[in-house]
């Protein structure tokens, strides 16, 4: 977990780096020669033969739920309407909003910096709101900076200072509550993930920023996941995924399901003291529902790393692990996608952990690189990448690159760089709409088939959460925390934006 912009979002391997061809001035176009050439040779390790497999099982359902794809096809925002995209309400809040909103029937949820969650209308009206959390606010980031989920009837939620509860969605009212790590700078950051009676949580923590702020302080964090009962809020199983006296490996993304072979996968981030261990910077397989490893392929090594002693390159997954299929030298495959700080984004069979490819999409550093999940859909992986940003500076000096790429092989199929300013957050896909939003405000839509930018405006606060398409509306929380130095202090809320017919 790496500074605010890494720790943060969320989302908020002995590395490569993207040639400069990858890089060039040109806006929108298909790839060049040497961009041809370096995904080639990276994407070449999907050469080794995969077993024979039985039919996949698709379910578009789950797939949009649990397989963590950003992106949808029930939409009504496409290529064709999109260009009228306006702001249709806002709902401000005292405090940033880094909690991607989550939505069902009767409105939209979703929790502040400040300790609080909301829940609003369809129209951006209160329903209620609930201070549930005293938030440490001597911290980088606090409160609800995470992002719940919704699931068995309750809205979960669990803070970054370490407690993780069960909402009645009508009331607000609190079911449980619960300490699901015994470190007192440990919490939430990630965005949880219901499923069969259980809630995930991944573990991260504030002392990489706290070795600059005390003097003298000496990390002892060890990274974990959780699984809570959904009923009860007791602790059905944790893997641990460092022991002492090694520390770090936070998991603070997000996570992907796999109901047909009871697996849950998730990534990691970076070591923090001491030698580097085998589950930092990973993809990991467990067992659904007992937390066992069915495998995890470390894709950095020796990443030790704070921001006090920055020894390793600081190469944790910016994105959570995300399932798709494609069709691999003719079979369907049923794959997992990690979006990494390095650039890279890197896919592994789902199965059996085999590699089968890892491309660029950008300049690798400790707030550049891909800090969230790509988009994935209609056979390409959509995804962006900033290109040796520091979020200490003005998101517009550091423009971001996006791309598309060929699910199954990683190839490029279009490159637009120099697109729009830096973000921290991943885009969505609805239909055949690609949006991406930026640190300043800034949110554009991309078609899908060429990159062609459809749409461009300018939101009134820096985009910090998720992307969230729901029907002809698209969601995101905003806000100004303390260490973005390059903004003035504006206004925090959740907003949407809609195609009105």
């Amino acid at each position: 977990m790496k500074t605010f912009t890494h720790t943060l979002f969320r989302r908020l391997a002995a590395p490569l780096v993207l040639g400069a061809a990858l890089l060039t001035s040109c806006n929108t176009s298909a790839p060049t020669e040497a961009e041809t050439t370096e995904t080639e040779a990276v994407a070449v390790v999907a050469a080794a033969e995969a077993p024979a497999a039985a039919p996949i099982n698709r379910n578009p359902l789950v797939e949009e739920t649990l397989w963590n794809q950003h992106a949808t096809l029930k939409s009504t925002i496409n290529s064709t309407n999109v260009s009228n995209l306006k702001m249709d309400w806002k709902y401000a809040t005292p405090t940033p909003v880094s909690h991607a909103p989550l939505v069902d029937d009767t409105g939209i949820y979703f929790g502040d910096w400040g300790g609080t969650v909301y829940k609003v209308d369809r129209n951006g009206q209160l329903i209620w709101k609930k201070d549930i959390e005293q938030p440490k606010k001597m911290w980088p980031w606090h409160g609800f900076a995470g992002t719940g989920t919704l699931g068995d009837g309750k809205l979960f939620e669990a803070s970054v200072e370490g407690t993780a509860f069960a909402i009645n969605p009508a009331t607000g009212d609190v079911l449980w509550k619960t300490r699901f790590t015994d470190d007192q700078e440990a919490g939430n950051l990630s965005t949880l993930l219901y499923h069969d009676g259980l809630v995930y949580i991944g573990v991260q923590s504030v002392e990489e920023p706290l070795t600059t702020i005390k003097k003298g302080f000496v990390p002892d964090f060890q990274g974990k996941v959780v699984a809570l009962n959904a009923n009860t809020g007791a602790l059905a199983w944790e893997r641990v995924l460092v022991t002492p006296p090694h520390t770090g490996v936070p998991m603070w993304t997000s996570f992907a399901l796999d109901p047909d072979q009871n697996t849950l996968f998730f990534t990691t981030g970076n070591n923090y003291t001491g030698e580097a261990t085998e589950l930092s910077d990973a993809i990991i397989a467990v067992d659904a529902k007992t937390g066992e490893i069915k495998w995890a392929n470390q894709v950095t090594q020796h990443d030790v790393w704070t921001p006090a002693d920055p020894e390793g390159p600081d190469y944790d997954f910016g994105g959570g692990a995300q399932l798709f299929v494609a069709n691999v030298d003719g079979q369907d495959r049923k794959l997992v996608g990690g979006a990494q700080k390095s650039g890279f984004y890197h896919v592994f069979d789902a199965t059996t952990g085999q590699k089968i490819w890892s491309t660029s999409f950008g300049y690798g550093g400790v707030d550049g690189g891909m800090h969230g999940e790509a988009s994935i859909g209609q056979g390409r992986v959509l995804g962006w990448a900033n290109n040796s940003y520091h979020h200490h500076q003005p998101p517009g000096k550091y423009p971001l690159s996006v791309k598309a790429l060929n699910a199954a092989t990683g190839s490029h199929e279009w490159v637009i760089n120099h697109a729009q300013p830096a973000a921290i957050v991943p885009g969505y896909l609805a239909n055949d709409v690609y949006f991406v939003g930026s640190l300043d405000g800034t949110l554009q839509a991309y078609h899908t088939a060429d990159g062609k930018q459809l749409m461009s405006t300018k939101a009134p606060a820096p985009i910090i959460s998720w992307l969230w398409v729901e029907g002809n509306s698209l969601y995101f929380g905003g806000g100004v925390p303390d260490m973005f130095k390059w903004a003035d202090k504006g206004e925090n809320g959740m907003y949407a934006y809609s195609v009105k017919q």
